[in-house]
């Protein structure tokens, strides 16, 4: 069953993204961003709304991906937040076996109706 995502600061939002992929829970994903999010995928693409996202949210969690927040930096300026991330996701391989990779996304945040959301995401880190 999805959880609502009220998060109380930006950590809470990115972690609550990262457990709900991992879990698997797509609904509770899609909700950690706000309405006009902004994705940018792996190969630059602006992703545009939360329904444009929820496609590749979908795949991320498809394949398995799981989602480890390590460490996190924010910097708040009022209701908006910048962020960057260390993340360890795991995918499983085509022989069985765990791909691991460390990302470093950045982020934007904002505070919308007392919840922080993700404005602005580059999971992948930025090229």
């Amino acid at each position: 069953m999805a959880t609502t995502v009220a998060a109380q600061t930006p950590e809470e939002v990115t972690r609550a993204l990262a457990e709900s992929v991992t879990r698997g829970d797509l609904k509770t994903a899609i909700r950690c961003f706000a309405k006009d999010a902004c994705l940018v995928t792996p190969d630059a693409t602006a992703v545009r709304g939360r329904e444009d996202i929820r496609p590749i949210l979908h795949q991320l969690i498809a394949s398995g991906s799981r989602i480890e927040v390590r460490e996190s930096s924010m910097i708040l300026a009022g209701e908006i937040a910048f962020g960057t991330e260390l993340w360890v996701v795991a995918t499983p391989g085509s022989d069985g076996r765990p791909f691991t990779r460390s990302l470093t996304p950045t982020m934007v945040l904002r505070q919308l109706e007392g919840a922080w959301k993700l404005a602005v995401a580059i999971p992948w880190g930025r090229r």
